[in-house]
C-alpha cells in the first residue's frame, strides 16, 4: 500500500505524506486538546506507520507537552543528558545561544541507543528558530534494511554490535564545561558499554531494522577491525542516501514526535551560534524491544 493510500485510512486528522517512505504531516489536532480515546489510537497508529509525524502551529505547555508523550510511552523512562526543565523534569532542554554551550547532534544516532533499554520515541517542540538553518533529517531503519540483499539481511542478523557514549558528541559537549572532565567520568561510569543486535524486529510493526548508528556504535563483535569498520561504514552509508530520509524545516511551535526504533536522525549544524532552542521529551517502555 503506498504512503498516500495510508494516508487516507485516517478519520481524526488528515495525513499529508513527505517522502515515500516516512514522515508524514499531520493536520486538524490541537496537541493542547487530546483526550479523545480514539484519537489517542489513530497517532499512534500514524506513528508506527510513517515513523516521523510533524505538527505545526502548536501552542503546548511544559505540562501539555508531557501528556502529549504519553500517548506514546512512558515520558520517565529514558533519558540522556540534557538539562532538565525547571518544573517538568521529564523535559530536557536542547538549546543552542551565542555565548552558550552547544551540543552538536550533526551525526546520525537513534536516542541513547547507549542504553540497555534505549527510548521507544521522542517529542521534540520548538521555541526559538534560527531564520537560517537548523533542520532535522530522519532515515528509515526499516527502509534501509529492505534494500539490503537478502544474503547480507541474513549474515547481519547473526551479528551484534556495541554501543558506547564514549565517542559520541557528549564528550566535546563536557569540554565546554567548567566540570566537564567529572561529568564524562561519571558519564562513562553510569553507561558502561552495552550491545544490542544488529538487526532487530519492532514489537509493533514487525519490521526488520538496521540498528545500529555511527554517533553511539563503535565495532561488531566477533569481527576483525577492519572488517567491522567497513561493515559499519557500508550500513552507514545507507542513512546518507536522500531516498530513504526525510527533512524538516523547523518552524516556531512545531512539534515532530519519532520512532526511535525505526530510525535514525541528524541535525544539522549549519546555523552557527544562532540561538535555537527546543524542548524534548524521550518515551519508552519497560522494554523497548
Amino acid at each position: 500500500m503506498s504512503a498516500i493510500q495510508r494516508a487516507q485510512q485516517y478519520r481524526q486528522f488528515t495525513v499529508s505524506p513527505i517522502t515515500r517512505h516516512i514522515g508524514a504531516f499531520i493536520e486538524g489536532v490541537d496537541l493542547s486538546q487530546i483526550e479523545s480515546e480514539d484519537l489517542k489510537t489513530e497517532l499512534r497508529a500514524a506513528l508506527f506507520d510513517f515513523q516521523v509525524i510533524v505538527f505545526r502551529n502548536q501552542h503546548i505547555t511544559p505540562e501539555q507537552q508531557v501528556l502529549v508523550a504519553r500517548v506514546f510511552g512512558d515520558p520517565d523512562k529514558v533519558k540522556s543528558l540534557f538539562p532538565r526543565h525547571e518544573s517538568q523534569k521529564s523535559i530536557e532542554k536542547v538549546e543552542s545561544t551565542p555565548t552558550g554551550y552547544r551540543y552538536g547532534n550533526d551525526q546520525w544516532h537513534a536516542d541513547v541507543t547507549f542504553s540497555n533499554n534505549p527510548p521507544t520515541g521522542t517529542v521534540l517542540y520548538s521555541h526559538v528558530i534560527p531564520p537560517i538553518g537548523g533542520d532535522t533529517l530522519w532515515a528509515s531503519g526499516t527502509t534501509i534494511y529492505d534494500a539490503i540483499p537478502k544474503a547480507l539481511q541474513d549474515y547481519l542478523e547473526t551479528l551484534e554490535a556495541v554501543h558506547t557514549i564514549d565517542n559520541s558528541g557528549w564528550a566535546t559537549y563536557f569540554d565546554q564545561l567548567e566540570d566537564g572532565e567529572q561529568q564524562a567520568q561519571n558519564a562513562r561510569v553510569n553507561h558502561p558499554p552495552v550491545v544490542h543486535p544488529v538487526i532487530r524486529t519492532h514489537p509493533v510493526t514487525g519490521r526488520k531494522i538496521v540498528y545500529v548508528n555511527p554517533e553511539f556504535t563503535v565495532r561488531i563483535k566477533g569481527l576483525p577491525r577492519q572488517q567491522s569498520d567497513a561493515l559499519l561504514n557500508f550500513l552507514f552509508y545507507y542513512f546518507q542516501q536522500p531516498e530513504y530520509q526525510v527533512r524538516l524545516r523547523w518552524e516556531e511551535k512545531t512539534v515532530a514526535i519519532w520512532d526511535n526504533r525505526a530510525t535514525v536522525h541528524y541535525a544539522a549544524a549549519d546555523y552557527d551560534y544562532q540561538e535555537r532552542r527546543l524542548s524534548r521529551i524521550t518515551f519508552g517502555e519497560e522494554q523497548a524491544f
